[in-house]
């Protein structure tokens, strides 16, 4: 009897304790949501409770309200009972009765986030649902989940930024050119003191491809020129000036494919000396341009013909006087040679005697007929000059140095008896220039001459 009544008692213990404590426990866990929902438990709660226990399934008074289903999870509470088992606290969307529940993967929906300037501030959606624990024994026959659906709609749709900026738009403009050129010539290569010399000169634009209108010819007279008249004439529609005096300083206008010429009719002055230089130029107008500018300018040069020298400087014979011509000068005389053909010797030309014969300086000698040059004697290029004595195959072994030949050194040692009259350079000049009248000699000291200077004795021509 006693024992009945200590069982009796132990049993109201225990049922006191589970009616107590399990709402105790129940209510602490909302609270502790409410202040913390995202906080996780451990449901390890070690209530060592065995459903297939005589204690259960004997179902004692008061006690058979105790259920199995409270290993899984309470509907409405995110815990468990099961021991170890996690669950992430927070809001679970509802589950609602329907059709059954399907397998289902779940895959993160990607943030979007909305931004402008007078948009609302950026909101980010994610979705994570509930699914049943993998671990319960119990699997729902009729669940249905709802997905929920992001309502939101930007406030403002955002407007980019964007400034203009000028664009600039190049402008092509074709710039009219033409080739324009000039030749100056003049009736000799030669000219003397006191004398008359024509120029002419020819401004062009062949091939334009532009027609110039006010281009610029000029002509400055150099000084040995004293005075000067000039005419001029267009053709192909060119025009210019028709006449005039003095320097050239003149607008001509010069369609594609036309031309103007200028005649110069000038006066050389009694005290001439030097080579006489004269350069025309042809400038176009403003707005123009040449394609090939270096032929917009022609030069003339002509050589100083001396025709007076001083008595016993030089002659027709050898004497004890003798002209010195500085090495790098020139001297330009008058002579009268006519080649025809004739065998033997034409033109000899005498340097200043030394010891048994002469010291062969270096020196070239030229003539012309009016129009050309031709060089008759070289003894500077080290080439045999085989149309005189000097040839140096038939001369002898120099005495003196540089030695030995071949070779033409400034003043090398020539005897006497290899000379024409004991000094003189015999030249042939047949074969060396065509048959005609020569009125000219012109005779060059190279740089470089041991003692700085040529000496000449005399030129002679022979019948």
């Amino acid at each position: 009897m006693q024992a009945r009544e200590q069982d009796r008692r132990e049993w109201l213990v225990i049922l006191l304790i589970l009616l107590i404590g399990l709402p105790c426990i129940l209510l602490a866990g909302g609270w502790a949501l409410r202040f913390n929902p995202n906080w996780k438990l451990n449901a390890n709660m070690e209530s060592n409770l065995d459903p297939n226990s005589d204690f259960l399934t004997k179902r004692p008074f008061l006690i058979n309200q105790l259920d199995p289903d409270i290993l899984t999870k309470p509907a409405g509470y995110n815990i468990f009972l099961t021991p170890s088992a996690q669950f992430s606290t927070g809001t679970r969307p509802p589950i609602t009765t329907g059709t059954s529940f399907p397998t289902r993967t779940t895959t993160p929906v990607p943030s979007r986030t909305v931004s402008a300037a007078s948009a609302s501030p950026t909101r980010t959606t994610v979705f994570v649902p509930t699914l049943p624990n993998p671990t319960s024994t119990r699997t729902p026959t009729s669940v249905s989940v709802s997905t929920p659906t992001d309502t939101h709609t930007p406030t403002a749709t955002p407007t980019p930024s964007f400034t203009p900026t000028a664009t600039f738009t190049p402008t092509f403009t074709t710039v009219p050119s033409a080739d324009l050129q000039i030749t100056k010539t003049d009736d000799a290569t030669h000219y003397a003191s006191n004398s008359m010399k024509t120029y002419t000169i020819i401004v062009s634009n062949p091939v334009g491809p532009s027609a110039i209108n006010g281009a610029t010819v000029t002509d400055i007279f150099p000084t040995q020129i004293i005075s000067a008249v000039w005419s001029c004439a267009g053709a192909g529609g060119a025009t210019c000036t028709a006449n005039g005096a003095g320097n050239i300083n003149d607008s001509v206008n010069l369609p594609v494919g036309s031309s103007v010429t200028y005649t110069v009719n000038a006066t050389i002055g009694g005290g001439a000396t030097g080579d006489l230089v004269n350069s025309a130029s042809v400038s176009l107008p403003m707005g123009y341009t040449d394609p090939v500018p270096g032929n917009n300018i022609a030069t003339d040069t002509d050589t100083l013909i001396t025709t007076d020298t001083t008595p016993g400087q030089v002659g027709t014979t050898p004497d004890s006087n003798v002209y010195n011509l500085g090495a790098g000068g020139t001297l330009t005389l008058n002579i009268d040679i006519t080649v025809n053909g004739n065998p033997g010797w034409d033109l000899v030309y005498y340097e200043r005697p030394a010891g048994s014969g002469i010291l062969m300086d270096w020196v070239i000698i030229e003539i012309s007929d009016g129009q050309n040059w031709y060089t008759v004697l070289n003894w500077y290029n080290n080439a045999a000059d085989t149309n005189t004595n000097v040839d140096f195959n038939i001369l002898p072994i120099p005495v003196m140095p540089p030695i030995p030949p071949p070779q033409e050194p400034d003043q090398r040692d020539i005897p006497s008896a290899n000379l024409y009259n004991s000094t003189g350079v015999s030249i042939n000049l047949d074969g060396v220039v065509p048959p005609g009248i020569y009125s000219f000699i012109r005779i060059y000291a190279p740089p470089g001459d041991a003692d700085g200077q040529l000496e000449i004795d005399a030129l002679e021509v022979l019948p």
